[in-house]
């Protein structure tokens, strides 16, 4: 497999737990003492999953990639490996033919570029709802600040916008939690695909 290919592979299925595990480190409510600064408050946050780590403290975080090349100061390359042969994963095993090798490993690369068009993609519509949920809540809090002390100033289509924006609202992070799933979905059929590509 190739290098982006098991970079890939790892944040999506290694969590933090597994990290964590590795350097004797244990979480307590989500939170560990940073080791990457003076961190006397457990600054840390652990995110469940394959969520990955934010430091509130020195700001470091990523994924388990890179709280490994953070920790042992090595670079992506070393740090997926180091991941690969500690879980056991065989990522990065060579096969027999290398000519197959080849073949599999273009294939391997089409196969990754499109599931990262994919998340891309899905990751601009995550964020475009965001931006909508943030631009109607500033617009709801002006209305219901306008309704105190002018309710003749509101037009139809403002009502409307006031009595439906919690349904909105909600209906919008229903779209953002299918969209996550959405992408587990889509890395689960990746994963399909090399086990299938791998017999």
């Amino acid at each position: 497999m190739t290098l982006k290919g098991a970079a890939q592979e790892i944040r999506d299925t290694v969590t933090m737990d597994q990290i964590l595990g590795l350097y004797g480190y244990t979480p307590r409510h989500g939170f560990i003492v940073c080791p990457f600064h003076g961190d006397k408050d457990a600054s840390l946050k652990v995110y469940k999953g394959t969520g990955g780590w934010h430091c509130f403290g020195c700001g470091k975080g990523g994924s388990v990639i890179d709280f490994v090349m953070a920790h042992e100061g090595c670079d992506f390359r070393t740090a997926v490996e180091a991941i690969d042969h500690a879980l056991g994963l065989r990522l990065r095993d060579p096969r027999e033919n290398p000519f197959e090798a080849e073949r599999h490993e273009r294939i391997q690369e089409w196969l990754d570029d499109f599931v990262g068009a994919i998340y891309a993609y899905l990751d601009a519509v995550k964020k475009m709802i965001e931006a909508e949920q943030i631009r109607d809540f500033h617009r709801m809090q002006k209305l219901e600040e306008q309704r105190k002390t002018d309710v003749q100033g509101i037009s139809a289509d403002d009502w409307t916008f006031l009595l439906t924006w919690q349904d909105e609202d909600e209906y919008n992070n229903y779209r953002i939690e299918k969209i996550g799933e959405l992408k587990e979905e889509v890395a689960a059929w990746r994963r399909k695909r090399r086990r299938v590509m791998s017999r």
